[in-house]
């Protein structure tokens, strides 16, 4: 009887483990640079970039600490600095292209931007907050 029950716990120990090995694997953590970052919302709002010219993006280079993308109209850089899990960015450059369907979009990005104070990378998303903690965007690992 304790041969039997032995095998039957050695088969399904067996079977689990074969099972967890099929499972996929995540990611738990993106890095921050050099990962193309697409905007999904601006202050917990989702954006459709149906109307946008550009795909509003940001990629953070650790190698010159700058920040560059397009906001939905108008290619963009700037100077950031981050420690830990704080992010700031100096003034922010753009061109100056108008996109009359986008213009609303184009500001919210730019002031996001501004008040960035902190961030997190949570498997595929980057979330940008304020000071007070509040998500003022998220944007999704590009593929």
């Amino acid at each position: 009887m304790n041969k039997y029950f032995f095998l039957l716990v050695l088969v399904f120990f067996m079977i689990s483990c074969t099972a967890s090995r099929n499972e996929p694997q995540t990611i738990t953590h993106l890095s921050l640079f050099d990962t193309t970052w697409n905007l999904v919302e601006i202050n917990q709002k989702v954006i459709d970039t149906a109307k946008a010219t550009k795909k509003p993006r940001i990629q953070f280079s650790k190698k010159e600490m700058k920040a560059t993308g397009s906001n939905g109209c108008n290619s963009f850089f700037a100077n950031f600095d981050t420690v830990e899990a704080r992010l700031s960015f100096g003034p922010v450059g753009a061109t100056r292209m108008a996109c009359q369907d986008w213009m609303e979009n184009e500001m919210a990005f730019l002031a996001m931007l501004q008040a960035a104070q902190r961030y997190a990378i949570d498997g595929y998303t980057l979330l940008i907050m304020d000071g007070n903690g509040q998500e003022i965007g998220k944007f999704l690992a590009a593929d």
